[in-house]
């Protein structure tokens, strides 16, 4: 019993080390962070503060997921590029249970192509979801570009007000 618990001990230690910080952060001009510990080169990390309580509060809710959707390429149109459409590309990243045990909670999402993506909190309810839009600054549309996948940024995302247009 007493080597079970010191091997445990040291394994947890050692997967503390392996997984520790491996550098600094960096913040580029759009307010994404590259080298963060979430993220790994090839795929961008959205990462928003969800207001589960609220969202759980809807009437028969029963889960509350953060997810993206990519409803545009990175350049602007007309851009020399296309996108799945029918349906369009989802990617759906954290989710918690309703009823909500805490106020908030960091949800994240991760995308691994650049474009541009609709990020959205969603309560799936009886009747179907209702959405909560995220967006970086007072945009609602998330710009990921090919150097932030290459890098493997952070991108925040702050509530919006309603629920994110129809792409």
């Amino acid at each position: 019993m007493r080597l079970r618990g010191r091997f445990l001990g040291t394994c947890a230690w050692v997967l503390v080390v392996a997984c520790g910080d491996d550098g600094e952060a960096t913040t580029d001009g759009a307010g994404a962070t590259t080298g963060a510990a979430g993220a790994t080169p090839g795929e961008v990390e959205i990462v928003g503060q969800v207001d589960v309580i609220d969202l759980c509060g809807t009437s028969g809710a029963t889960a509350v997921s953060f997810r993206a959707t990519k409803i545009g390429c990175e350049q602007a149109s007309p851009a020399p590029c296309t996108i799945k459409v029918d349906p369009y590309e989802e990617v759906v990243g954290d989710a918690a249970t309703c009823p909500a045990s805490q106020n908030a909670a960091e949800m994240r999402v991760v995308v691994e192509s650049a474009g541009r993506w609709q990020v959205e909190a969603r309560a799936l309810t009886d009747s179907g979801y209702v959405g909560k839009c995220f967006g970086p600054g007072t945009e609602e549309v998330t710009l990921v570009t090919k150097a932030q996948v290459e890098a493997g940024a952070t991108i925040a995302v702050s509530a919006r007000s309603g629920p994110c247009p129809p792409p």
